[in-house]
């Protein structure tokens, strides 16, 4: 595990607000000045700690109205059922989650689309013909209390 001070914290608090925040205004922000601030982000970047930057785009406003949660269980739960599954999910642009879970549910998936058409058409074109499929279970969201990509940084130290 990477060693995380509380300068890198406040660092990775700022970016996870903004990823897009100048390095100057960064180093400002945690009294660094411009170059530790970039060496510190690119020892991150470098260890993994900071996997991407991307620009968190809002679904709504461009179209794509229905998110599902996807309860999948598999006919086979073997090592080839599973790799064949997930290599067949990995393709699939509307998944945008896809997680394997311990239990009665073998994944979970978070599904965006425009319409319940669209979804209805993913769901028998798509997902129902998934290699290894039993069981499908949809849970279209009606609202969303809470959606962050912010991780609790302040459990850290």
């Amino acid at each position: 595990m990477p060693d995380i001070d509380a300068t890198d914290r406040a660092l990775l608090s700022l970016l996870q607000d903004d990823a897009m925040i100048a390095t100057g205004t960064l180093a400002e922000k945690v009294g660094l000045s411009q170059s530790p601030c970039w060496r510190r982000i690119r020892r991150l970047e470098q260890e993994g700690v900071i996997q991407s930057r991307a620009a968190v785009l809002d679904r709504q406003k461009l179209g794509l109205d229905v998110e599902v949660f996807v309860r999948i269980r598999l006919s086979e739960r073997g090592l080839q059922a599973t790799e064949l599954f997930e290599a067949k999910i990995r393709d699939c642009p509307e998944i945008l989650e896809c997680h394997m879970l311990l239990g009665e549910i073998d994944y979970r998936l978070r599904v965006v689309v425009k319409s319940l058409a669209q979804y209805d058409t993913f769901l028998r074109e798509t997902l129902s013909r998934l290699p290894g499929v039993r069981d499908i279970e949809s849970s279209i969201v009606i609202s969303t209390v809470k959606n962050t990509t912010a991780l609790p940084l302040g459990l850290l130290g």
